[in-house]
């Protein structure tokens, strides 16, 4: 009788071991090779589950609790798309933490991906550093810098607790009434080629016999790029007859598209909007002047060329207009139109295609011209609570 029931718990002990290691998660053992974890994964996942793992949701319509009921494999932040206005790192990281528990307290536990447009910058968090966009890095043809950005750039996602970013975007716009073409770092696809090095700086250098990767100024920029005593006269959408009163011996006109992101920049008309055109007439008719374009793609500026002392094409410059100003203002109170390499073609009329038309300016010439030290300074700040367009405005240099 002994012996049938040594047999009996010898049996019993042989089945409890068996089913433990039926059990066994495998999956979690980070020292299984990983063909056996994803093996053993799926063998375990429902068709529900798998279906959940392969679905990225906003985390607007995201809580911790679908997270674990439907095993979402991926979370984003759309355009727009915040914990809270003007959130900080620390409220970035405690939401996505928040969704973290819940996707790791689902039956299976598997962790969810989080991903951003971090385009050029952290764009999407308050204070991050918004760096040029790409249509402007490509003009600069500086691989290294772009590298730099890329490695800035991941430290701040991480810093929020994301993983994922968005980028980099690496199309080659030639036709720049697409309203992404400010995302292109150039029509020439070798340009854009040579700018990937932005990748190595997102995710890290690949590590030795690794087969797979590792995972700013704003303020008044032109008041900081000239000397303490000098003054500007700032106005917004000058006339012409305060032009002629002001008696001065230059100004620097901006202009530039209206803010738009994406697809809802597709335009066919490429000319400057209104009030730019106005502007650059009503400035540039009467003294030497400075036009600073800033956009996301070539626009036509041929018609207003005879009057335009200089010209510059500053892109996007994001929070960098510390490097426009700097550009603009230094040694010996001058002003320069830097030469720039242009990415895309510039378009010489409405009308010409958009693909094949002439490119007019390939590479702008430096122009300097002296500028007075004495000056006066005129402030008309928009409501700091709204988002405005962009208004054409001028500085003026008294003679």
């Amino acid at each position: 009788m002994g012996k049938v029931s040594a047999i009996l718990v010898g049996l019993l002990l042989l089945c409890v071991l068996g089913e433990a290691v039926q059990n066994l998660e495998i999956y979690k053992d980070p020292t299984q090779p990983i063909y056996m974890r994803i093996k053993d994964l799926m063998g375990r996942m429902s068709l529900a589950e798998k279906i959940g793992q392969m679905t990225q949701i906003d985390r607007s319509v995201a809580t911790p609790e679908i997270m674990k009921e439907f095993s979402i494999g991926s979370l984003l932040s759309g355009g727009g798309s915040v914990p809270l206005p003007q959130a900080t790192a620390e409220d970035w990281i405690h939401m996505v933490n928040d969704f973290q528990k819940g996707s790791l307290s689902s039956r299976l536990g598997i962790p969810m991906i989080y991903g951003i447009d971090a385009v050029h910058g952290h764009n999407s968090v308050y204070k991050a550093t918004i760096f040029p966009h790409n249509v402007g890095l490509g003009a600069t043809r500086d691989p290294e810098l772009v590298k730099r950005i890329g490695a800035a750039t991941a430290l701040e996602v991480r810093a929020t607790g994301i993983q994922y970013a968005f980028a980099p975007c690496i199309a080659v716009c030639r036709d720049p009434r697409w309203g992404r073409c400010y995302e292109s770092y150039s029509e020439d696809p070798k340009i854009v080629k040579a700018m990937t090095t932005i990748i190595t700086g997102l995710q890290g250098e690949i590590p030795t016999n690794s087969r797979a990767g590792m995972p700013y100024v704003g303020g008044n920029a032109i008041s900081a790029a000239i000397d303490p005593s000098t003054e500007l006269v700032y106005r917004e959408n000058p006339d012409a007859e305060f032009v002629k009163s002001g008696n001065f011996s230059y100004a620097i006109v901006v202009v530039g598209e209206h803010p738009y992101a994406e697809t809802a920049g597709d335009n066919s008309n490429l000319t400057i909007p209104e009030p730019g055109p106005s502007t650059i007439t009503n400035v540039c008719g009467g003294i030497k002047c400075v036009v600073v374009v800033i956009s996301g793609r070539p626009l036509v500026i041929q018609p207003y060329l005879p009057s335009i002392s200089a010209l510059v094409a500053a892109w996007l410059p994001g929070s960098e207009g510390q490097g426009e100003a700097t550009s603009l203002f230094f040694l010996n109170f001058s002003v320069i139109a830097p030469a720039t390499a242009i990415a895309p073609p510039w378009s010489q009329s409405p009308s010409e295609d958009s693909v094949s038309f002439l490119s007019i300016f390939r590479v702008l010439s430096a122009l300097r011209i002296s500028v007075s030290k004495q000056v006066s300074y005129e402030s008309n700040l928009h409501n700091k609570d709204q988002e405005p367009p962009l208004n054409p405005f001028s500085l003026f240099s008294h003679g």
